[in-house]
């Protein structure tokens, strides 16, 4: 019996330490799972922690640090603003605007008067310097400051915000495809005190085409930029729709305005202005080298005390090789009126009329291409062009007015490369008869009538910056003598 219960306890010892071993065991596993799942979060923490760093240091670097700008314009600048870089003769060449730009946050200071056509070198110099800063990305923020700015052209207006337009896509591009960050955080315009600069901004301009803050004045009815690029629709029958299509909507827009005042054009009036803008729209397209046509303008209704009327400012511009350039080449079509305009360039030396940056045969050439019977495209091709750009001016001038009705307002300007040229009125239309006796018109812009006289230089303008394209940009005025009451 004493055996037994000797044995009975050595076995109960037995089972109580594999018991504890179990336990232990037990215990052992639990732990060292708890190890091992604190180490794996471990190791989770400190590879987010990696992550968030290397976060942290790609948010400070930026694609401008990794790749050259000539790089990046190659591969993701849109079309038109690379046209603006590449070009030479351009002065936004990306050589010149990539010179002694500071690397402080930037205050860039509108002109006074900002236009291309009245105010050019102020202008460019502003356009120029702002574009410099946004390419180079030096700086953080940027201001487009106002605050001395008194009176915005739409045509300068315009060619900034294409170039806002395009820079803004750029740094999406790139920072899409590149992962990485722009040195600039923000573009803003500041100071925009003086009440028509703010209305010009706040219908057509900056704010509304890029934050879409676009306010409501009670006379002023935008007419919102439009972007037309012909290469998306190849077909020359579509091409030709298109500014068909383009010229009603601009002509529907013209008459809705006026409708708003509770007026209508004449029937005369109504045919003038079809011909303006179609024959703009043509023009622009026919003198353009490369795919886009830009349109933008506004209506300013305008109720004083007796006074009632409108103004209509429409500007159409595309980029590309400019209108002397277009026949100055090789590849010009139109042999026969090349040979023309160099007869006459022979003709101009002999006289001793060209001056080196005063008046140039690039000057003389753009005023040729105006008259009836004169275009870049081959006669074969298309017979019935060559009087469009009268068409329309005498169009314009027909609006505006001749003699006591004539009005004081309306101009226009076309701008073309280094040439700038202004129909206000003071010099009009004429009319020959040649040596077979057809009847033809055309504009000297001087007294004597003919165009192998030097024109004068206040409206025949040998410009200091070169425009890379056309710019044809008109301000219309609709009075009295071109509306009736509007019919209920």
């Amino acid at each position: 019996m004493g055996i037994f219960l000797k044995n009975l306890k050595n076995a109960n010892r037995v089972y109580v330490r594999s018991l504890l071993k179990k336990k232990i065991e037990i215990k052992k596993t639990i732990a060292e799972k708890r190890f091992q799942r604190r180490l794996k979060s471990k190791r989770k923490r400190k590879a987010r922690r990696v992550r968030e760093y290397l976060q942290f240091l790609k948010s400070k670097e930026s694609y401008i640090d990794k790749y050259t700008i000539q790089e990046l314009i190659n591969r993701f600048m849109p079309i038109n603003t690379k046209f603006l870089l590449s070009n030479e003769k351009s002065n936004f060449n990306l050589d010149k605007i990539t010179k002694g730009v500071s690397h402080r946050n930037q205050k860039i200071q509108v002109p006074k008067h900002f236009s291309l056509i009245e105010k050019s070198n102020e202008s460019y110099t502003f356009i120029t310097n702002l574009l410099g800063v946004l390419v180079n990305q030096n700086s953080s923020l940027v201001e487009i400051d106002y605050s001395e700015c008194e009176k915005v052209d739409l045509e300068a207006q315009v060619l900034l915000d294409i170039i806002l337009k395009d820079m803004l896509t750029f740094y999406k591009a790139c920072s899409s495809s590149l992962e990485m960050n722009t040195r600039i955080k923000r573009i803003s315009a500041i100071n925009i005190d003086n009440s028509n600069v703010n209305k010009l901004l706040f219908s057509v301009g900056s704010p509304a085409i890029h934050t879409d803050d676009r306010r409501d004045f009670k006379d002023i009815i935008p007419y919102p930029l439009c972007v037309h690029n012909r290469a998306k629709q190849g077909d020359s029958v579509v091409i030709s729709e298109q500014k068909d299509i383009d010229t009603t909507k601009l002509v529907d827009y013209v008459l809705s305005c006026l409708k708003r005042m509770g007026k209508r054009l004449t029937v005369e009036k109504l045919d003038d202005l079809c011909v303006v803008i179609s024959e703009m729209l043509i023009n622009a397209e026919e003198h353009s080298t490369t795919d886009y046509r830009f349109s933008i303008g506004y209506f300013h209704e305008i109720n004083k005390a007796n006074e009632h009327y409108g103004m209509f400012h429409l500007v159409i511009l595309n980029f590309g090789g400019t209108i002397y350039e277009k026949f100055n080449s090789p590849d010009c079509p139109n042999v026969g009126i090349v040979q023309k305009m160099k007869k006459l360039s022979e003709e101009y030396t002999r006289r001793r009329f060209f001056s080196r940056e005063q008046f140039e045969e690039e000057t003389l050439w753009t005023l040729y291409s105006l008259q009836e019977g004169v275009t870049s495209v081959a006669e074969t091709e298309y017979k019935k062009r060559g009087n469009g750009s009268i068409r329309f001016i005498e169009s314009f001038f027909n609006i505006k007015g001749y003699n006591n009705h004539e009005d004081d307002f309306s101009k226009m300007a076309i701008l073309s490369g280094k040439t700038s040229i202004v129909f206000d009125g003071k010099y009009a239309i004429k009319e020959k008869t040649d040596e077979l006796g057809d009847t033809y018109k055309y504009m000297t812009f001087n007294n004597s009538g003919e165009i192998e006289e030097k024109p004068d230089s206040n409206y025949v303008k040998f410009e200091d910056n070169y425009f890379p394209g056309t710019v044809i940009s008109a301000k219309i005025l609709f009075n009295e003598d071109d509306l009736t009451n509007e019919i209920k």
